[in-house]
């Protein structure tokens, strides 16, 4: 059975939590409560996102990139009065963004086919916390100074952005930005390394991506 099947057949039980109370416990850094809050939007977020891509990868790192930004904003959460919407309009600029690039790819493929070149294919497989928590490290350690100072004060200090803004004298969008740049140059270093992140491990992730050891 795929992950994805998993995840979607251990949905349909939970119960219905206040919504206002679930999303204030994820602004407060409660990991349960938001991975709570993954289960419930998971099938509601999967089903738009699938209207973009038909390809599960694609949809997959959508589906990560949308529960990342919300994690990311968590401050944010418990002043926001309709998720579904502001969840809504997260997903859709993901999916749009991605098309535009994939349409650049796609021109750039193109020229390297008409010069006789090759483009690389890179292995793709599922693998363990533990590994991933080892390539994360490395990857970490190859970041530009800025993005890793501002990598680690969420990792290993737990900060949230506006506290790291406030430490820093920077903005609270340019350190969420920076952070999602961060994820996105781990994301880039497992790929380069033949590996991807399972949308079923994300929330577990957590704990290695925001959190101290």
């Amino acid at each position: 059975m795929q992950h994805s099947e998993i995840i979607d057949n251990t949905l349909a039980g939970f119960e219905k939590y206040d919504e206002y109370e679930l999303l204030k416990s994820i602004s407060d850094g409660d990991e349960e409560a938001f991975t709570l809050f993954f289960r419930q939007h998971y099938p509601r977020l999967k089903a738009g996102i699938s209207r973009f891509f038909n390809d599960p990868a694609l949809i997959e790192d959508a589906l990560q990139e949308v529960f990342i930004r919300v994690w990311l904003n968590r401050d944010q959460l418990s002043q926001i009065e309709n998720i579904t919407a502001w969840t809504n309009t997260i997903a859709s600029r993901i999916c749009i963004n991605q098309i535009e690039k994939d349409l650049i790819r796609q021109k750039h493929l193109s020229a390297l086919h008409q010069q006789g070149i090759e483009a690389p294919v890179v292995p793709i497989e599922r693998v363990a916390v533990r590994e991933i928590n080892r390539l994360v490290t490395e990857a970490v350690h190859l970041m530009p100074a800025s993005r890793k100072q501002i990598y680690l004060m969420s990792r290993s200090e737990g900060l949230k952005p506006a506290q790291i803004a406030e430490s820093l004298n920077l903005s609270v969008n340019t350190v969420r930005n920076t952070l999602v740049t961060a994820l996105k140059d781990i994301r880039h270093y497992l790929r380069s390394h033949g590996h991807t992140l399972s949308l079923t491990l994300l929330p577990a992730l957590f704990s290695i991506f925001f959190h101290s050891e």
